[in-house]
């Protein structure tokens, strides 16, 4: 999927609580908040739809920044020193990203606190 195809699917939705997933498409939309978004950028499009793809991509090339802003803690995903997230819509530095007064932080979600963050959501959704 094209990135300009997700962002017109997509429209953001705030959720009670942490809840990571990868968003589905139902009845030609894509509803979730930040975490959401990054996730479903690569999932849709960068890993064009494949778990284990989106693995790898998660595990070699990909990672998911924890910024804040004045409105709190936001997801951003980073792909090839480009950034990503629900505000912007598009590939951009990590400056732009900065001056919507994104501040980063030296942590990331690595890989595994995804897997985590994913597994806890699935499990408490399952109740």
């Amino acid at each position: 999927m094209l990135l300009e195809t997700f962002n017109k699917l997509y429209e953001h939705r705030s959720e009670k609580g942490d809840q990571w997933r990868i968003p589905k498409l139902i009845n030609g939309q894509i509803l979730g908040d930040c975490e959401d978004y990054s996730l479903g950028v690569l999932y849709y499009v960068l890993a064009e739809k494949s778990l284990f793809k989106f693995w790898w991509l998660l595990l070699s090339k990909a990672k998911i920044h924890y910024v804040t802003n004045n409105d709190g803690g936001h997801a951003v995903l980073r792909f090839n020193d480009m950034y990503i997230d629900n505000w912007t819509q598009e590939w951009v530095s990590k400056q732009h990203m900065e001056s919507l007064g994104h501040k980063f932080h030296r942590v990331w979600f690595l890989s595994f606190q995804v897997f985590v963050k994913m597994f806890f959501t699935k499990l408490r959704n399952s109740f």
